[in-house]
């Protein structure tokens, strides 16, 4: 259900490069590397010079790369990876190209109280971005084994989430770093119930496929501001685009053609 591929190649045919972005699905990370990847090991003849990396990978594939970016560094996970003199070079475009939707629609976040749901690459991204703007951050997660070690590696406070939370009535923002209302099995499900929503200010959603997801959907049913999975989607391939190209593109080049191609899925 990834939107990569068709914002990519609209983006590589609007700047006339001649480039293709293919999505595979992989389970085996470490047999993709060598079966795929590294120039030494590879099966295929061709001129990768890139990547992205999704769930559940974000983690996992820092072990293979030769160089890791200070920023991805320090969130714990990687989205892209540059092959440069067939070195792996791994990058995080995910913390930017969250928060800058979030700044765009809140403003100031310094001293904002925060919860993010979840406790996987994308949750780490959100942390880190949010830290750095001076948010104070909460981490809710139904596991609380994970999500009080990511509390604590980012010395943040972590609640653990349950369906009988009388709301979230000490935060301003809540966002979804799960997968939850993806579209396909967990279409219907939502990380929260309806009533613990309505005392927020804003709720954003990092699942951008469908469109609107039920979260979205019931925030906006109680009044709460609204921020979908799209834009961030959007900002960070934009930034990804740059590190591969060394270009920088319009977003809107980009917005339309996820906004074409989830059009396309929804009738």
């Amino acid at each position: 259900h990834s939107l990569s591929p068709y914002i990519h190649n609209a983006a590589f045919k609007e700047k006339r490069l001649n480039a293709v972005y293919i999505p595979f699905e992989v389970s085996d990370l470490d047999e993709f590397i060598k079966r795929m990847v590294r120039a030494e090991t590879r099966e295929i003849d061709w001129n990768l010079r890139g990547f992205s990396v999704t769930a559940p990978h974000k983690v996992s594939i820092m072990r293979h790369l030769d160089l890791i970016d200070e920023a991805a560094k320090d969130v714990g996970a990687v989205n892209t990876v540059k092959i440069i003199d067939g070195r792996l070079c791994g990058y995080n475009t995910d913390a930017d190209g969250f928060i800058d939707p979030l700044r765009d629609a809140f403003g100031d976040l310094k001293n904002a109280k925060i919860g993010i749901i979840g406790s996987g690459g994308a949750a780490r991204a959100c942390i880190y971005a949010l830290r750095k703007d001076g948010a104070l951050v909460t981490v809710i997660a139904r596991n609380q084994e994970k999500g009080l070690a990511l509390a604590n590696e980012f010395d943040v406070e972590f609640l653990q989430l349950t369906k009988n939370e009388n709301g979230f009535t000490d935060l301003d923002i809540l966002i979804n770093a799960t997968p939850l209302g993806t579209i396909g099995p967990l279409e219907k499900q939502s990380p929260v119930s309806e009533d613990q929503i309505s005392n927020l200010q804003l709720l954003y959603d990092l699942v951008y496929n469908p469109f609107e997801t039920l979260f979205l959907r019931e925030a906006k049913s109680k009044g709460v501001k609204t921020i979908g999975g799209i834009e961030m989607l959007i900002a960070q391939a934009a930034r990804q685009f740059e590190i591969w190209t060394g270009s920088a593109i319009s977003t809107e080049i980009m917005s339309n053609a996820a906004l074409l191609r989830l059009n396309k899925t929804r009738t």
